[in-house]
């Protein structure tokens, strides 16, 4: 609610300042432009007085620009091999081409991102562009590019900010110079990526404590798909969620088998082929969620504490165990449901005097980059923990999505402007990449043209493979 009337009285705002400066606008397609001279001597003061750093870190400038190139086309394979599986699409949702924009978790109905409020939105693209388009104008004064001008492009509500160069001058500077000005840029938004990952990692420390024991699955075991023909299946069947779990018992032993085993086709699998089976244990009778909190009204935060209380009893006592579930992790705790479950402590399969209640916390681990990024980006967290805001809840949840999301733009941004196509200064580095090693303009031009079509035939393939696994699989 507060978000949408900042929304309205931003707009009204915008709208009210288009009036004013008419007569100063240009227009650029549907774009109004108003040109200023604000941050000129800004940028003129730092390219003459860090004008021996700038210089140096012009090397790293232009390296981490063919890394991100690289990497981006990387993505891009990855993406489509992603679209390729339906499940994963309908996981996403979110299509390929989607621009970032304000209430984009909820045009899409979707859990995995944290909201984005205008209010993010605003606030996280003047940092991220004022960073990158001031990067380039830096390194344009460093080079004897002339600035124009500075300014404002409004599309409705929405904000752009540029620098503009003197392009001509530009363009007769030797290749490494205009490589650095167009560089910069990005180079700027992943210095800042790592400025506000490191911001956010202090505040999450500093703001966020334990609060409970999370788990992601129930225990289980697996045995070979040969063994099932000595499976005795008692008929017992338990929901949990939208997946049906069928009893059966195996030498002596109770488990929970998944549907898709009977989807199976047996006479084509080895036998020696290993099946999961789920242990019968309480937890998944009682289809327990949420993370633990409480064991007999005692606080545990972690698994350590709440394997501690456990193992004060042995199998058969009763205890009660509460658990804090939530819709979503980038919910305010206040809204979460409070459950309590009466439990009869089981065995250990393994080992008969140990206590169990039967719940696991798995930790996937994804190969590549894109595990290297996952695995980066919650660095700082136990995934075995559940971590609450130590006071004012509504207000730690909206400062840390805020960096979240800052982020998460300035890493997207500098990945994508790096694509070698027409519209994104990768695709000018690319053009002055090829001249530089073919030394034809020609043989660079036809080599740039070639790069857009072929990212554009990409993108119309990833919308397609976006449609088919949201709408026709």
């Amino acid at each position: 609610m507060y978000d949408l009337g900042f929304l309205v009285i931003f707009s009204l705002a915008i709208a009210l300042f288009l009036y004013k400066k008419r007569k100063s606008l240009t227009r650029d397609g549907w774009m109004y432009l108003y040109k200023t001279a604000v941050g000129l001597k800004v940028i003129d003061s730092i390219g003459k007085k860090y004008k021996k750093t700038l210089k140096f870190l012009s090397y790293a400038v232009v390296l981490s620009s063919y890394c991100l190139m690289a990497l981006m086309i990387y993505f891009l394979y990855q993406l489509i091999s992603i679209f390729m599986k339906p499940e994963y699409v309908q996981l996403i949702k979110i299509p390929p081409l989607m621009p970032i924009i304000p209430y984009l978790p909820n045009l899409f109905s979707i859990s995995w991102l944290p909201p984005f409020y205008f209010t993010y939105w605003i606030l996280a693209i003047a940092i991220v562009a004022i960073v990158h388009e001031g990067a380039h104008g830096i390194y344009a004064k460093l080079n004897g590019v002339r600035i124009k001008s500075t300014g404002f492009g409004f599309l409705g509500p929405f904000l752009a900010f540029f620098v503009e160069q003197d392009d001509k001058q530009m363009q007769k500077k030797k290749i490494f110079p205009q490589l650095t000005i167009l560089g910069a840029g990005v180079f700027a938004n992943l210095v800042f990526t790592l400025i506000f990952f490191l911001i956010m990692m202090g505040f999450f420390s500093l703001a966020y404590s334990p609060s409970g024991a999370l788990f992601n699955d129930y225990a289980y075991g697996a045995v070979p798909v040969g063994i099932m023909s000595q499976a005795n299946f008692t008929g017992k069947v338990i929901s949990i969620g939208d997946v049906n779990l069928s009893q059966v018992r195996i030498e002596n032993q109770t488990y929970f088998i998944t549907q898709s085993y009977f989807d199976l086709n047996k006479s084509q699998i080895p036998n020696s082929t290993m099946i999961k089976l789920y242990l019968d244990y309480p937890a998944i009778n009682l289809g327990m969620k949420g993370a633990v909190i409480e064991v007999n009204n005692v606080t545990v935060r972690t698994n350590q504490e709440e394997r501690a209380e456990i193992d004060k009893y042995k199998p058969g006592d009763s205890i009660i165990i509460k658990t804090r579930y939530s819709l979503s992790e980038y919910s305010d705790p206040s809204q979460d449901e409070i459950l309590t479950y009466n439990i009869t402590l089981a065995a250990d399969y393994s080992n008969s005097s140990r206590p169990v209640i039967g719940t696991v916390v798995i930790i996937t681990q994804t190969n590549g980059i894109r595990g290297f990024l996952a695995r980066a980006s919650n660095s700082f967290k136990d995934p075995s923990i559940d971590y609450n805001p130590k006071a004012n809840p509504e207000l730690t949840i909206f400062i840390y999505n805020l960096l979240w999301w800052i982020v998460l733009i300035n890493i997207s941004l500098a990945l994508s402007n790096m694509l070698p196509m027409g519209i994104f200064d990768g695709g000018r580095f690319f053009y002055l990449t090829v001249l530089g090693i073919t030394k034809n303009k020609k043989i660079a031009e036809a080599s740039f043209k070639w790069a857009t079509r072929i990212l554009l035939l990409v993108f119309v393939l990833l919308m397609v493979l976006w449609v088919r696994g949201m709408y026709l699989s």
